[in-house]
């Protein structure tokens, strides 16, 4: 299937919309990542990602880390789209109490949110972790006939994420390891909280990451093409490097009285959504989504329960050949642990004179 620009512009158009109406209702909230990302969204949720909508937790997903967490509403919405169990009611509730969408993505709550995100480089950390463990589980139960978790880590990250300490040190362990699964699109709209990016930094990113030992392109953020063709480049780069996508955004798109300007990190434009969406061609009708992009989105469903469907052939034959090896997965997945953990943990002397690290 042909990346079909013209729906998924559509698409982007309509959940700049969700996202303006679910920010103005709430009176809190933050425009400008949804807004200046909604093109990569539609790319990745209609197009690029691996995923199954009705198995949000399948092994050899593409784990998608949003760690701008403040711009959630840019999650929730392609989440619906995309035929997660996240139905408009539950958009409608954003920053709600017991909603489904709060205000910071938070695991275990919303189906296709892999961790909790909100302070700044959190993301960061949280996906050089994931990209960890799955390229260990990838070593230890991918056999030479059957590959069955062969997934990449995709995170989507700020100015004010890259400024992060912790983002410097998680990077510089991934380059380091050699994450070469691992994904980075940082979403450089050279704005933070409440100044131009300009105001606190001079570093050129890209240049810091390569020294890291990342590949680095730099795109369009809004040329879905250029964001398609960099992302595939990523995916099949294997050489030992993880990627780095920058990709030039305006924040805050949409909103010509905010767009571009710090005025967009937070509910600040929800006051000139009604003429925002009248100028972006929306109808009048708020939470609109149009059955044509929700089409889309059923069709390209089925292709991914077909990939879905594939993969489970794959991973029956490989569970029928390697029995010590599926057991070991399903006590993981089931979080069991030895029945002699105790008896494993050395004992110490309680006047031994021993540094912890040691022990």
């Amino acid at each position: 299937m042909s990346l079909n620009i013209e729906i998924l512009s559509k698409a982007a158009t309509e959940a700049r919309g969700l996202c303006m109406d679910a920010v103005q209702a709430s009176q809190s909230g933050h425009l400008g990542l949804p807004l200046g990302c909604a093109e990569i969204g539609a790319v990745l949720f209609g197009y690029a990602l691996k995923y199954n909508p009705d198995q949000p937790r399948w092994m050899n997903r593409d784990i998608f880390v949003l760690s701008g967490g403040h711009g959630s509403m840019f999650l929730y919405a392609w989440l619906h789209m995309s035929g997660y169990d996240l139905p408009m009611s539950e958009i409608k509730r954003f920053r709600q109490l017991h909603s489904k969408t709060p205000g910071h993505p938070e695991f275990g709550d919303t189906p296709g949110v892999e961790c909790t995100t909100g302070p700044l480089g959190q993301g960061v950390g949280n996906a050089v972790g994931i990209s960890v463990a799955t390229k260990m589980a990838a070593a230890r139960f991918n056999t030479a006939e059957h590959k069955i978790l062969d997934q990449h880590v995709i995170c989507l990250c700020s100015d004010g994420d890259m400024q992060e300490g912790v983002a410097s040190e998680a990077c510089a362990l991934a380059g380091h390891w050699g994450l070469d699964h691992l994904i980075f699109i940082y979403d450089s709209n050279a704005v933070t909280l409440d100044a131009a990016a300009k105001e606190t930094q001079s570093e050129d990113t890209g240049k810091r990451m390569e020294a890291y030992g990342f590949d680095v392109q730099e795109i369009d953020g809004h040329d879905m093409r250029q964001f398609l063709d960099a992302f595939d480049v990523a995916k099949r780069r294997d050489n030992g490097k993880p990627q780095f996508i920058i990709a030039h955004t305006l924040i805050g798109k949409g909103v010509p009285e905010v767009e571009g300007t710090y005025k967009a990190h937070g509910e600040a434009g929800a006051k000139f959504v009604d003429a925002a969406r009248k100028a972006l061609g929306l109808p009048e009708e708020h939470y609109f989504v149009s059955r044509d992009v929700y089409n889309y989105f059923a069709e390209h469903k089925k292709k991914l329960l077909a990939d879905y469907d594939r993969w489970e052939g794959t991973y029956s034959a490989w569970r029928n050949k390697n029995a010590d090896k599926a057991q070991l997965l399903d006590d993981g997945i089931a979080r069991k642990v030895p029945a002699d953990l105790l008896a494993r943990i050395p004992e110490f002397p309680m006047d031994a004179k021993l540094a912890t690290r040691k022990a």
